[in-house]
This record gives C-alpha cells, structure tokens and sequence, in this order.
C-alpha cells in the first residue's frame, strides 16, 4: 500500500533516469577533438588508417551534429589524450555517443587505437575500456572503420540522421556504477514480482531507503559520489533482507547471432563478425566468468582471414574454455531447402573447420539453429552421425497455431535415432514465444523459468544472451547484471556457463523422464520461403547435382585413368554452396544485392563444377569414341539422352547402331539400358540410325504413345491424361491439370517469408493459347509448345513425352512481373487418400490431405525436396520437379508452387525470367523405387557431352558400374574421394522404411571397406569378398562406407 501510494517504484527509476542522464558514473572527462569523416565504396575496402594516409580531404565533423546516411561505409578520425592528471584513475575509457540509427547495433565501428583493431563501438557498446598503456598523457590516433546501418522509422533514410554527441575520455567511477547496478537489477525485480510476493515489498523498502540516503542535490559533485557508500550499503542490507532466490538455475551464454546474410550483405557480415569478436575479447578482459558461445565455422573463417591476431586471441580463449565453439554446420543452415548430401556436407565442412584449428574436442556435441524456418525429420540420424549429441533451436515457438507440450524432449528421427533437444524459454517480451537475442534482465531470467513447461522435472535452464542478428553480441550491462543475479532474492540464480554444461545437465538430471517427439519439426510460419526468390532456389539445386556429378566423375578418372582428383576446387564449390544456404539467403529472405552476389558464386560453382566434368570425361573418353554417356544415379536408366548443340550424328554402342533424333537443339540419344554409376562410350558410324517405329504422335491437341495419351484442348490446357497400361483416367471428368493459379499474396507480417491461410481467397487463371506448336514429332520424343499469359506474365510452356515412358514432362520459361502474387500449377488426380508423401532429405514423409485438426491445417503449405506423391491402394500420381519446393496436396488436388512477388525486402524479388520443370508420372500401386529413380533422373539427367576421340587418352572404358547396390528401396547419393584422399566415399540411404542385408558392389579391386560416420571416422571395418561388402540396413538409415582399391 505504502508503495504504491508514495510510488516508490517511478520515483526510484525517475532517480535512475536522472543519474544516468547527467552522466555521473563518469567522474571525469576530456573530450576529443572534431573527427574527420570520408565515406568508403563498401565494406571491403580496407580502412585508410596509418600516419601515411592523406586526409586533407575528410570532412570535418564537430560533435553535436548531424552526419551519416543510411548504408554508407565510413572512416571516422581523430585523436585522444588520457590528461596527465588521471594517473591514479582506476579505470579510463572512451565514451562514444556516435548516434542512434534505431536498428540493430546500427552504428557499428570498429576503433583502431594507433593503428590496431581493438574494440566495437556501436549504439549498445558506446565505451570502450582503455589499456593502461595508453593512459600516459600523450596523444594516440583513433580510427573509427564502420556502416550506419539501414535506419529504423525514426530517421529520414536518405538524409544525415544520425546525431553524434560529443565524445569523451572519462573515468569511470566504479563505486556508483556497482550502486547503479544494484539499484537496476532491484527495481526491475521488483516490477515483475506480484503483490503478494514478500520480496517485493522488501525490494522496494531497500530501494527506497537507498536513495533517500544518496545525495542528488545539484549541481552534483563530490557531495553525491561521497554518498555512494552509504546507499550502496543500504540498499544491500535491504535486499538481504527479500529473501532467497529460487532454488533454480539459469545458465547463461553469451552469444552474437550474426546473419551471415539478410538485411545486409556478405562483406558487412565480415565486419559486423570483427566487430563482434573484438568487443568480446574486451568484455572478458573486464569480466573472468564471462563465457560466450558462436557458431558457424564460416564466421571464423572470415575472421581468419580478415583479423589474423583477432583470430590468434580466439584460439587461446578457446584453450582456455571461456570461448565455445558449437553448431555443427558451416552454417546456421536451412534445413527445408537444402539437399541431402548438402546437410551432409554442412556437418563435413564445419566440424572439419573446427578441428583443424581449434582441436578434435573444442566444439560442443550440440546442432545450434536457433533461427532456421523447420527442421527436416532426419536430422537427428544427421546429428549422430556428425558425431554430436544435441539440438537447440527456440524457432519452433514461433508457430501460428500449435505449441509443442514440451520444451525438452528427445527428438526422434526418421529412422528412429534420437537426440536431446531443448527450446530455450527465454522470452521476447511482446514479439514470439522466446528468443535467441536476451538481455539478461531480471524479467528474462525469471521468464526463462515461468514459461518453462516441465518445472517437476529440470531445474537447469538455458539463456543465449546478447544482441544478435546483426552481431553485437554481449554488453557490459548484461553482465553485470548476471553477476548480480548469481545469487538475488526471488530470481533464479543465473550464472556465465557453457551450452555443453547446460545439456550434459540436463540429461543427467532428468533425460530418462524426458518424453518422445517422434516426427518433423514443422515451423508453422514462414512458408513462403520455400518459393520466394525462385531464381536461387534453381541455382541451389543445379549446383547441387553438378557437384554430385563432378565428384563421381573425378571419382571414376582417378581411378582408372590417372585423373588428378580436384579435392581442393570441390571443397571450394561446396563451401559456397553450403554458405548460399544459410537461413536467410536460400529462403529469398534478404536484400536483393545478397542474391546478385549469390548468383555470382553459383556462377563460380558451375565453371568449376563444369570444367571438373570437362576433365574427367577427356580422362575417361577411349581413343574411338565420339559421344560419352555418363549415367551419374543409382539406378540403371533406359530413358533418352540428349546431347546438346549437336548435329544429326549417327552413333553406334559396341557395334550396332542407336536412335537417334535431331531437334532444333541438339540431339536425342537412345543409347539403351545404361547401368548406374557408368559411363558409356558411344562411337561414330557411317550406318545410318536404326529405323523404328515406337508409336509415339504429336498434334496441337494430343501427344501419345503406347503408354499414355495426353489431350489438351485449344485453350492449351490438359483435360485428359489416359494410362493405356493400367486402363485408367488419371483426371476427374471434367477436370483441367497443369493449370497455372494465381492467387493474392498478402501475407499478415514479414513479406518474403510468409504466405498465409487465407491464400485462396482470390484466384486467376492463366488466358487462352496465344499459339500451340507442335516442335517435336519423334519417333523418340514429341513435345508440343505453347504460348500463353496470366495477369501480367508471359511464358511459353513445352509439355513432352519420350517414346518409353508415361511420365509426362512440362518446361516453363516465364518472364514474371507481377506483385504480390502467387503463382501455383495444379494437377486434379481420381485419387482419394487421407495423406500424402512428399521427398525430404534422405527419405520421406506422409502428411495428411484434409484438415481436420489445427496441426493439420497448419500445415496448408509444406515443404519437398525432388517429388511428392499421392496414392491410393493400386495406382497412384507422383509429381516431380527439378527446382521447386513449396507444396500443397488437399484432397485429390496437387499444387506445386512456382513463383512469389513479395515487396520486402528485395521489391524486385523474382521479376524476370524463370525457368523451371516439373513432370507427372502416374504408375500402378503405391509409389516405389520407380518415382524415387524419375525424380533423380529430373534432376540428375543423363549426361551426354562430345569427346575426341584422339586416340591420346590411354584409359580403357568399361561401361559397368564404379559402385552399385543390390536393393532397389536404396539410393546411393554420394561417390567421392575421401577427405584424407585414402578411398572412395560411399553414401547411400534406405528410402522405403524396409529392414535387410544390402550387397555393395565396387567396379574395381576392393582391398577393404569401412562403415564411417559423416567425418570419414571409422565405426566398422566390413569383410570383403569378390570387390563386395554386405550390410544390415535399418529402414531410412543413411550410410557411409570408405572403400580402399587393392
């Protein structure tokens, strides 16, 4: 009563506002003189910094002033002197108010104190600590290297809003800031405490006779910091008197969360990460128990290369275990999008970056994605075989309508591995369930604690601490309050600690009582992501599968024709491909000058990918042969190759003639049953091809063969698809399939990311045939092409047929220019299932068409790798594609999404050309080894390229297979030369939740083979017999063998 009354809580915090305001925790200060400022071109131009650099032409900048628009690169220059009078000063430091761009850290600097990096300045690290070797009354240079960020609302973007203070040297006045400390960490308990809570009353009665003891008469002088003692002493015996802290813990972390790309590109990201690190390495100079966490070896990277010494000061913290490095990936990886060897590899290059520089057991056994958009069902198996034991993420709470009814569990795998995962319960007061980015305030301690579900089992929590996304990290006021808060009344006791302590706790004290998730981690947010900026999510997948094939090529040519395997270039390729898949770049989340850089390195992937492929086929090509055909899947493959830009040849395959078929564009190749793993030398002859007669016709309203019989009407659409085997229609009556649906795309929030529910209220369709051209007659493939608008976007659509299959073929190119639309192809199938399977890397998942519950209509847009499929007892419909991942199947609809138009924050997100295929395969029964091979063979076609057939190259060509695999339910994904260069990696899964023994052919001598874990660790030798190894596959198992040639 009395509290309220005399408002004692707003009168102690208008006290704190008033002494924080008038600056009294620094006793002393000499300010700097005026700085000059020169704009820099980006953020990789090296700093002009050093005693020879010419600044006639800075401009001056006088404190207080405006300066500094949005996304400019800076140098900030001047000079300080520590007067000669503060010798006995305990502690000295730069006060740098340089303004407030309302976003992020946003100013950013990093000071350079006569010449050498040293410390972050930005709006949440404002003072920098000084070395008493600078406190020697003699001048120093200071140079500020920074970006001003993107401005929040509060700024005119492109005008100079940024209104640097004067700045300072000061001493700080210890004494008051531990009092001011104190106060802090009282108060702000205090308010979230209830009233009926005892301490809250005895906080406040401590509070209250604190400050009525310190002197606040002004003008304020000695007669206030004479006063400190005795409020700080009062305060304490006040807050002894509140009670205990709760018998529960939390241990916090601290941590930067640095977007390797987003609002931001990737050179600013290798300097917001010297920023970051730098300012650590001070803090934990000030604090000895603060410890920090990082993740993605890709960040280090970047400082090694750009911050040499930084880099040096990050291994001997790391030695010392202050410093933890953890995340398993390259990157904070996106686990919806990325393909399966890509996960692999992410694990592969990260933890092998680790241990090359920070030793065999400096990373902590824990998968860190705190910020990815869903988490794919075998990543658990992936966790395991990565060697790592753990999983932490807070994204899942984020999720529209459903929580998950725990927040520590053990999450199982698809093939039924688990892992201990825990969701840290740190909230984000007003925005989702919790956060990544804390600010150890008492309010986020004790809420890490109250929004915790399984309080009768776990006491230990977790807490990431420091601002993030932009990097940032920690600050001075974050740790002090911990310290504070090791021991408070009413709070947790929270205390610096390692995320590895927190999990080896947590399964210590309550992993036998924890429960079971046995599924995907779906984020029931954010499902635009997997279509928004189309055009990367394309160059993702190609690069993908040219690197599959560069490496089983390079693979084969080392080992039969003295190839030089490139192991350098490709480890090259894959960290690039691995770093455009971090979780706000792949997504199609970011700025657009993140993708024109990102379509430059998908570039570079593709030379190289390429010119590895150009290689290894000159290597492997016999002196006679005119056309290599390089079968680079699984599964043996009977379906046409095509050589581009070629001529009408005639080629012949041990002696007897192929068909061949010329078109406009090169040449149709059907060179026969080509085993897996293989390349076949086919050579030129002077027969003509082979006459024959397949069945296969083509007019503007039909394509046909002995298969199947497609019809579309002059509109251009399909409103017939007959299977001639199974004498069944695939369509509805009446129904229209490979329709192009544009619906209204307006989602609530976050623009690029989200698609909501409602999606469907508004619907166009595409306009009538412009033209219909038959372009492909046979006798191997037909095609017809056609030509149509929807809104405003043109394109021209060539549906095929090869004259052996019924898989019905669709290439799009589109010049897309609408907003705020969604482009979506639907195929109505006579099929009636309650769910729905769709690919995931390494395996698969049913998810159900209707949607009874709201975990089921959550999911009103999912996400698939190459293929979904929907089948009912005896027949089916797959739908595969070569560069698409959005889908929804409700009742008997498939949808595959195309294409977005979102405004934020790339407004030309997706505008231009698109290329893009998807394919229909109806089959008997349910779907098997056979859509799993189509959709490869999409993705992954044959590869037919011309040699010379100089007669130069001395490797003899067998067109058996390099490796092979007896069980048709098991893919093999990956050939490649191991890490270390002894053997062959082999990486295979089981795709159809079946158990047995596999037999492992190798088409060379085989001296002997291991199973091996993602590194390439041995796990078991494997006995060897006639160049074969056997192994116990469990259903969806991933497994990776090292094969030694004799």
């Amino acid at each position: 009563m009395y509290h309220k009354t005399y408002w004692t809580a707003d009168k102690i915090a208008s006290r704190l506002r008033l002494i924080e305001g008038a600056q009294l925790v620094y006793r002393r200060r000499a300010p700097l003189p005026a700085f000059l400022y020169r704009t820099l071109p980006d953020p990789m131009t090296p700093p002009p910094i050093g005693d020879d650099v010419d600044r006639s032409a800075w401009a001056p900048l006088q404190p207080p002033a405006y300066w500094g628009s949005r996304f400019t690169n800076f140098m900030l220059h001047t000079t300080f002197t520590v007067p000669a009078g503060w010798a006995d000063a305990a502690q000295v430091a730069l006060y740098l108010p340089l303004g407030e761009a309302g976003d992020f850290s946003h100013p950013e600097t990093l000071a350079y104190i006569d010449g050498t990096p040293y410390a972050a300045g930005d709006r949440h690290h404002q003072e920098i600590r000084l070395d008493r070797r600078w406190c020697d009354g003699q001048p120093h240079e200071l140079d500020l290297h920074g970006w001003t960020g993107l401005f929040g609302d509060a700024v005119i973007p492109n005008q100079e809003a940024l209104y640097m203070r004067e700045c300072f040297v000061v001493e700080v006045d210890q004494p008051t800031r531990d009092f001011l400390v104190l106060a802090r960490v009282a108060l702000e308990t205090a308010k979230i405490l209830g009233d009926n809570e005892p301490a809250k009353g005895a906080l406040l009665n401590a509070l209250d006779a604190a400050f009525k003891v310190l002197d606040t008469r002004e003008p304020f002088g000695d007669g206030f910091y004479a006063s400190v003692p005795a409020a700080h002493e009062a305060l304490a015996e006040g807050i002894a008197k509140a009670g205990p802290a709760l018998g529960v813990e939390v241990i916090g972390t601290g941590h930067a969360h640095i977007d390797v790309a987003w609002l931001w590109t990737l050179g600013q990201t290798r300097r917001k990460a010297g920023r970051t690190f730098h300012t650590v390495m001070r803090l934990m100079e000030q604090f000895p128990g603060y410890h920090f966490t990082q993740s993605q070896p890709q960040v280090y990277d970047y400082v090694r290369q750009d911050y040499p010494a930084l880099f040096a000061d990050i291994k001997a913290r790391i030695a010392e275990g202050r410093w933890e490095p953890i995340g398993g990936m390259w990157v904070e990886a996106d686990c919806n999008l990325s393909g399966s060897e890509s996960l692999a590899r992410q694990f592969l290059l990260g933890r092998s970056f680790f241990r090359q520089h920070f030793g065999a057991d400096a990373e902590s056994p824990v998968l860190w994605l705190p910020d990815v958009f869903g988490y794919a069902w075998n990543l658990p198996q992936l966790i395991r075989e990565a060697g790592l034991e753990y999983f932490f993420t807070i994204k899942i709470g984020w999720s529209q309508y459903n929580r998950l009814p725990y927040d520590s569990f053990w999450w199982q795998g698809l093939d039924g591995t688990k892992v201990l995962t825990h969701f840290s319960t740190t909230p984000d007061f007003g925005a989702y369930a919790s956060t990544y980015n804390a600010m150890a305030t008492p309010a986020q301690n004790l809420g890490t604690w109250t929004n915790f579900l399984q309080k009768e089992h776990q006491q230990t929590l977790l807490m990431a601490f420091g601002f993030g996304d932009g990097g940032g990290g920690p600050t001075r006021e974050m740790l002090e309050n911990i310290e504070v808060m090791g021991d408070f009344p009413a709070l947790p006791q929270m205390r610096n600690g390692s995320v590895k302590e927190f999990y080896r706790t947590l399964e210590a004290e309550s992993g036998d009582r924890l429960p079971t998730w046995n599924g995907e981690l779906y984020l029931e947010l954010h499902r635009g992501t997997y279509t928004t900026q189309s055009r990367n999510k394309r160059a993702n997948r190609k690069s993908e599968f040219l690197l599959h094939d560069a490496e089983f090529l390079a693979t084969l040519a080392s080992l039969t024709a003295g190839y030089r395997y490139p192991q350098a270039e490709l480890n090259k390729a894959w960290e690039l491909v691995c770093l455009n898949q971090f979780h706000d770049i792949i997504p199609g989340s970011s700025i657009g000058p993140v993708y024109v850089e990102s379509q430059e390195q998908y570039a570079a992937v593709r030379a190289s990918a390429e010119a590895v492929i150009a290689g290894a086929l000159e290597a492997l090509a016999p002196a006679a042969a005119a056309v290599l055909i390089a079968n680079p899947g699984s599964y043996a493959r009977r379906e046409l190759a095509f050589l581009p830009g070629a001529g009408n040849l005639s080629l012949a395959r041990g002696g007897q003639p192929v068909a061949t078929q010329a078109t406009a564009d090169g040449l149709w190749i059907d060179a026969g049953e080509l085993a897996p793993y293989s390349v076949t030398a086919l050579t030129a002859t002077a027969d003509a091809p082979p006459a024959v007669a397949t069945g296969l016709a083509a007019t503007a309203g039909l394509l046909e063969n002995d298969l199947v019989r497609v019809e579309l009407n002059a509109d251009g659409d399909i409103t017939r698809i007959y299977d001639k085997v199974n004498g069944r229609e695939v369509l509805p009556a009446g129904a229209i399939a490979n329709q192009f649906q544009a619906f209204e795309d307006r989602p609530l929030n976050w623009d690029a990311w989200d698609v909501d529910i409602y999606l469907g209220d508004k619907c166009w369709l595409a306009e009538p045939a412009e033209a219909i051209t038959v372009v492909e007659s046979g006798p191997l493939h037909a095609a017809v092409e056609i030509r149509r608008r929807i809104l405003h976007s043109s394109y021209v659509q060539r549906i095929g047929l090869a004259h052996n299959s019924a898989q019905i073929d669709v290439t799009t190119d589109i010049d897309w220019q609408d907003r705020h639309i969604m482009l979506k192809v639907a195929f109505p199938v006579d099929v009636f299932s309650p769910a729905a399977t769709y690919e995931i890397q390494w395996g698969n998942t049913e998810r159900p068409t209707h949607r009874n519950t709201s975990w089921d209509w959550a999911r009103f847009e999912t996400c698939a790798q190459k293929w979904v499929d929907l089948s009912e007892g005896d027949y089916g419909v797959s739908l595969l594609n070569d560069c698409k991942y959005g889908h929804d199947i409700k009742d008997n609809v498939i949808r595959l999404s195309l294409l977005r138009g979102p405004g934020m924050p790339d407004p030309t997100a997706d505008l231009g050309q698109h290329r893009f295929a998807y394919s229909l395969l109806p089959h008997r029964g349910r779907w098997n080894e056979a859509t799993v091979a189509a959709a490869y063979a999409l993705n992954d076609p044959l590869l037919a390229r011309q040699v010379a057939g100089t007669g130069s190259h001395s490797a003899q060509m067998a067109e058996g297979s390099l490796v092979a695999v007896d069980a048709p339910n098991v893919v093999i994904e990956t050939v490649k030369q191991a890490e270390d260069g002894d053997g062959v990696i082999v990486r295979l899964y089981e795709s159809q939740r079946r158990r047995g023994t596999i037999t492992l052919t190798a088409g060379f001598p085989l001296r002997a083979a291991w199973r091996v874990n993602l590194l390439e660790e041995a796990q078991a030798e494997l006995a060897v017999a006639d160049n074969q190894v056997q192994y116990a596959i469990r259903p969806y198992e991933i497994a990776t063998f090292r094969l030694a040639p004799a």
